[in-house]
């Protein structure tokens, strides 16, 4: 029977509930707006519920909320990535209403569906149970599909939804079965709950069917298949959104279930295999972007070598012998932090510079020139996402880099990885520079017509970098 008193507990999903609210709004507004209107007032109205949403997510903070049917949770990391997300989704939004308004699409419920998206992102971030965890990934998925497609014209775009549907639906059901094995191991959904006596065989098999739909969500080799065609079939203004909120869902997820598994049994082949995971997701991110010519297929393979590196911090601890018992994924964490807020602000910027649907890093040539406030906010981003120092990213790259030491002197064969993930890192380093070097060198196509960039734009991506360089000065976590 459901109480004044759970109604007061549910308070904890207040956040989610106004954004729920703005994007029915926004879906609404958007059949009363003429072709002018869509792209004034709908991102408005967006930026107005993320507002709110923020402020309810202040005003429950230091509460450790729980809801009476011990679905969801919050704390301070959880808190954190909630403003992550709120701003990832604000600079998306800012994104979006820059390249549709100066393309002149209509596609007002673009502002919409991006809501939904985040919405179903925080219920993955809030979750300590497998059902809502599920859901939310199914409804932070589904908008994501139709804002790939969102460019009805374009052959590579219907492709590339067509494709991440596919797979994702096949690997949501393997997911959708390790739940079933988990509820069989354990006679519940709640993530830290004790395996039954003899089914320990059963569990093990759950944890590897829910891990592997989840790598799949983060793109990790070897489920990085979709990545490059999903983020190059997609208008770059949705790639940054979709690389940013998609990995905080399911690396929180991701911890959620590992933070579980040491809290009762460490299953050394799970750390074996994200060891293994993570070197080779740098590897094939690291080498395989220095080959591209296209700033969205670069960024693309950065996010594979990226969750390299946060697979890398959730293993670790198990290697680091003395330290098994008290995991820490702080390192991944703020590494997750600093890479969302990065490629988020990154691609948005690139996507306000880009002439055309291509972005050929010929096509950016001098762009930056044009503007050089999005070119330095670009830049700082890109530098945050190389690891150079006074950008959050150096921090976070060092403290992977500092555990992986730390866990070679009890495991000296981590030496070896880690020496390789940092020559990795190093050799990674050069397509964001890369990057950076066109849009501000001249040459011969610098001359090219470039969009208007708007307001919006300009504040969210100022956002994202003051984020960015606050978080090189005070870590989070």
């Amino acid at each position: 029977m459901i109480t004044e008193t759970s109604f007061y507990h549910l308070k904890i999903l207040l956040p989610l509930i106004v954004l729920c609210i703005g994007s029915v709004f926004a879906l609404i507004a958007e059949t009363f707006l003429n072709k002018d209107g869509k792209h004034q007032v709908l991102p408005c109205i967006n930026m107005l519920f993320l507002a709110i949403s923020a402020v309810f997510v202040r005003l429950i903070s230091g509460a450790q909320l729980e809801d009476p049917w011990n679905l969801f949770s919050l704390n301070y990391v959880k808190e954190i990535f909630l403003y992550a997300i709120i701003l990832c989704t604000v600079v998306g939004t800012a994104a979006l209403q820059n390249t549709l308004k100066n393309r002149d699409v209509l596609c007002g419920e673009a502002y919409s569906l991006i809501m939904l998206s985040s919405v179903g992102i925080m219920l993955m971030v809030l979750s300590k149970d497998l059902m809502p965890l599920f859901l939310g990934m199914e409804l932070a998925s589904f908008p994501i599909y139709s804002l790939i497609a969102m460019n009805r014209n374009s052959k590579e775009s219907n492709e590339a939804a067509f494709k991440y549907f596919i797979s994702g639906a096949a690997l949501s059901a393997v997911f959708l079965y390790g739940m079933a094995l988990f509820y069989g191991a354990t006679g519940s959904t709640l993530i830290s709950d004790s395996v039954l006596e003899g089914r320990e065989s059963i569990y093990q098999a759950a944890i590897f069917m829910l891990t592997f739909g989840l790598l799949f969500k983060v793109g990790a080799f070897p489920l990085h298949f979709w990545v490059a065609d999903a983020y190059t079939g997609a208008l770059a203004a949705v790639t940054g959104y979709m690389a940013a909120v998609v990995k905080i869902g399911a690396f929180l997820g991701l911890g959620a279930i590992w933070l579980g598994l040491f809290g009762r049994v460490v299953i050394e082949r799970e750390a074996i295999l994200f060891l293994c995971l993570g070197i080779a997701s740098i590897v094939v991110g690291s080498i395989t972007g220095l080959a591209q010519i296209s700033a969205r297929r670069i960024l693309a393979f950065s996010a594979v070598a990226n969750a390299g590196f946060i697979l890398l911090g959730f293993s670790y601890s198990y290697f680091a012998k003395s330290q098994a018992w008290s995991l820490d994924l702080n390192s991944s964490y703020y590494f997750l932090l600093t890479y969302a807020i990065g490629s988020a602000s990154a691609l948005a910027g690139i996507s306000a510079l880009m002439p055309s649907s291509y972005d050929n890093l010929e096509d950016l040539h001098g762009a930056a020139r044009k503007n050089p406030f999005l070119g330095a906010c670009i830049s700082i981003s890109l530098a945050s996402l190389a690891g150079l120092p006074v950008a959050a990213g150096f921090l976070a790259k060092f403290r992977i880099f500092a555990a992986l030491v730390n866990a070679s002197f009890e495991t000296p064969a981590v030496w070896g990885i880690a020496i390789a993930a940092f020559i990795l890192a190093v050799i990674s380093a050069t397509y964001y520079l890369r990057i950076i070097y066109f849009i501000w060198s001249h040459g011969r196509i610098e001359a090219k017509k470039r969009d208007k960039t708007s307001v919006l734009l300009n504040a969210g991506l100022g956002m994202a970098v003051v984020a960015l360089l606050a978080l090189a000065v005070r870590l989070p976590f």
